[in-house]
């Protein structure tokens, strides 16, 4: 049984909006969507998916909710959601807990942050991509890297044939 949400098209004959399918246990789970004539200039924010076939000015939060951009739609603004799939167009940083996929139709302007990031054949993109996960990593305890130590042990200064163990190296 599936747990994670899967973005698809609908199977409707005229209608060409994409649906965002949800397996497991939000199979009930509905979604929003921004029209085709709807222009929203200022802040979105909800606790359920949005397909957008319109335009949005100013940021756009769904932490942890998908959010698909309609081959019809058009984004300027800073996105964060779970997965965002973009069909439409862009312009903006784009966030994703999950993953980002640019379709084919998809045209994004902007930085993309996601630990999985599809640019499928066809997409168009200009920026750059931070696949790094922002839990922290098992090693990395300190707030610094570790210092690096040479392998092979120091040289013997002149004049000595060995290290005295009571010798203290200084770093």
């Amino acid at each position: 049984m599936a747990t994670t949400k899967d973005l698809t098209e609908s199977s409707g004959d005229n209608d060409s909006t994409p649906t965002i399918r949800s397996g497991g246990s939000d199979s009930g789970k509905k979604s929003a969507s921004i029209g085709p004539s709807i222009t929203i200039h200022g802040d979105v924010t909800g606790e359920e998916d949005l397909i957008v076939a319109g335009t949005i000015e100013g940021t756009v939060n769904l932490k942890e909710n998908n959010l698909v951009i309609d081959e019809n739609g058009h984004v300027m603004a800073n996105i964060t959601a779970r997965v965002i799939r973009v069909e439409g167009e862009v312009k903006g940083e784009l966030r994703a807990s999950e993953k980002v996929v640019i379709k084919p139709t998809g045209n994004v302007n902007g930085d993309i942050r996601s630990p999985r990031v599809v640019l499928e054949d066809g997409s168009q993109f200009k920026g750059s991509i931070d696949m790094e996960s922002d839990k922290p990593s098992l090693g990395s305890d300190r707030g610094h890297p570790p210092r690096l130590r040479p392998a092979s042990p120091r040289p013997v200064r002149p004049g000595r044939d060995k290290l005295d163990s009571t010798d203290k190296l200084s770093n």
